[in-house]
């Protein structure tokens, strides 16, 4: 079975609903990191202080035949009214190791579902 890492790159008060539409296409485990980003538009300042928005990167190892429901499911959220919120992207992957069992089944009969 092949596997794709989905990566989403959200607001932190987007986090709970994006991996909600990303559960709801498939994907499983999502490991969650904190981080800030710099964008081509000015930093926004209040009275001398420099407002910087909390961002989750959501990390989701997935079957490759489910990266694109999980990417359509996630841009959905993000990219509304040609305004984006953040951005998602994937990336196969060549070698892996210690992926949950259970979670290969998942993808298994996910696939057994699509095929029947």
């Amino acid at each position: 079975m092949k596997f794709t890492v989905v990566v989403a790159i959200v607001p932190y008060d987007l986090e709970d609903t994006a991996i909600d539409h990303a559960q709801r296409a498939g994907a499983t485990g999502v490991t969650i990191l904190t981080g800030k980003g710099l964008s081509a538009q000015p930093r926004r300042t209040f009275f001398g202080l420099t407002y910087e928005g909390t961002q989750s990167v959501l990390l989701m190892v997935v079957g490759a035949h489910l990266a694109t429901p999980v990417l359509k499911a996630v841009g959905a959220l993000l990219v509304q009214d040609k305004d984006s919120r953040g951005l998602a992207f994937s990336v196969p992957i060549e070698h892996l190791t210690g992926i949950d069992l259970a979670q290969v089944t998942r993808f298994e009969e996910h696939l057994r579902r699509e095929e029947g």
